[in-house]
């Protein structure tokens, strides 16, 4: 449990893919006999592995991995149907660069796309715009293949005794790797790493392109880290709460370590528990808590940090201020205050001489709730733990002397806001 928390680090989820394509490219001499005995193996490897990643996203509320897979297999594709030739012909050439132009940006345009189920629209969407980008590459290369190379030798400078890819795309290449490693180290988004692991092992194809099976080798590596990236979702799921299906307390203790500094920690709580379980029982506390729990893991800006510890609602906001979480936090409770939670009647069975008795039919209930939010922002000198604890404290005691429902308390002042 402790080694997965550490792989899952900032430092090791951008020092690890280097230090395994930097070994892959080492030790690619020695791999070369394998391959080349294997080599029917080793080609059709990513699809199996690729195919694997999509397969179990799919029970992934947000299958971010199989878009990525998706892309990459389309890639892998293009890659092993046309560009088998040497590219000093200019056709393949031709496509070639456009590969390498367009599949780092499709990386990055999943970034700013919003999470969906793989079967969903958006998949279809997604399908439709790589046939197109597929289309429009065969269209340019067959109408424009002729005059490539001398617009080539003008406009493109391409070190031979380096690498097939001219120097402005490894440029790029490599400024998108950078970036996305930088964003994975920033903040903790599945897709930032999906983006830099792919980035950076397509960056190495299309460097050492003229080695044998290096497409193969990369994509099979890439396709490894997202597997074990899905097999850690997977077991992540195993520490949520039975009553909320949120993460518990266990994925908790495990995120705190790996927070950035700088962060806000919000701390979501029922208002008014003692008068509801009066009105109606103790179990009406879990069905609204139950309720709740559905209403914010609709947000998925909220998905990365959402906890129920101790009865309470935890949500962690990385590189927020107070000021950029109050609006989202405002929006939460009206979405929670507008809502109408379903109480389950508790059902009592009948004793044995009462069989005869005609039993009434118990009605759902449904009541408003509201909640109060108590906030605090990280310090330096602080601990995470130290930060949670000033956020429950500030709003135990606001609620213990003020009577207002929906409110925002902050620790550093100590004022609904």
């Amino acid at each position: 449990m402790l080694l997965l928390s550490h792989l899952r680090s900032p430092n090791t989820r951008f020092v690890l893919p280097f230090f395994i394509t930097a070994l892959m490219v080492m030790s690619y001499p020695l791999l070369t006999p394998f391959m080349v005995t294997y080599s029917q193996l080793w080609i059709n490897l990513p699809f199996i592995l690729l195919g694997a990643v999509i397969i179990l996203n799919n029970k992934q509320p947000q299958a971010q991995s199989g878009f990525v897979a998706i892309i990459m297999l389309v890639a892998y594709s293009v890659i092993l149907f046309w560009l088998q030739t040497s590219l000093a012909n200019t056709d393949t050439k031709l496509i070639f660069c456009l590969l390498a132009a367009l599949l780092p940006i499709n990386l990055l345009l999943l970034r700013i796309i919003p999470p969906f189920k793989l079967l969903s629209l958006a998949t279809v969407a997604l399908l439709l715009v790589l046939a197109i980008q597929c289309g429009i590459g065969a269209t340019i290369s067959y109408f424009y293949q002729e005059n490539f190379s001398s617009w080539q030798q003008i406009h493109l400078f391409t070190y031979h005794n380096i690498s097939s890819l001219p120097l402005i795309l490894i440029i790029f290449n490599l400024a998108v790797c950078c970036g996305s490693g930088a964003l994975a180290i920033k903040y903790h988004r599945r897709i930032d790493q999906h983006i830099f692991i792919c980035s950076l092992l397509t960056t190495t194809t299309f460097i050492f392109f003229h080695y044998l099976f290096i497409s193969s080798s990369a994509f099979i590596v890439c396709a490894l880290f997202l597997l074990f990236d899905l097999g850690y979702g997977y077991y992540q799921q195993q520490f949520r709460d039975p009553l909320t299906q949120l993460a518990d307390h266990r994925a908790f203790a495990q995120a705190l370590p790996r927070l950035p500094q700088n962060y806000t920690m919000a701390v979501i709580d029922i208002d008014n528990t003692t008068k509801i379980i009066d009105k109606h029982h103790p179990q009406a506390i879990s069905d609204i808590q139950r309720s709740i729990a559905s209403l914010l893991a609709q947000y998925t800006q909220l998905s990365a940090h959402l906890y129920f510890v101790s009865q309470q609602f935890i949500v962690i906001f990385e590189h927020k201020k107070v000021i950029d979480c109050q609006p989202i936090i405002e929006q939460l409770q009206q979405s929670i205050s507008i809502e109408k939670h379903i109480i389950e009647p508790i059902i009592i069975e009948p004793q044995s001489d009462q069989t005869e008795t005609k039993i009434k039919k118990i009605r759902k209930k449904t009541i408003k709730v509201s909640v109060s939010v108590g906030i605090c922002v990280s310090h330096i000198e602080q601990t995470a733990t130290a930060v949670l604890q000033q956020a429950i404290d500030v709003l135990q005691t606001a609620q213990r002397t003020n009577k207002k429902k929906n409110q925002i308390y902050i620790a550093v002042n100590n004022n609904s806001v």
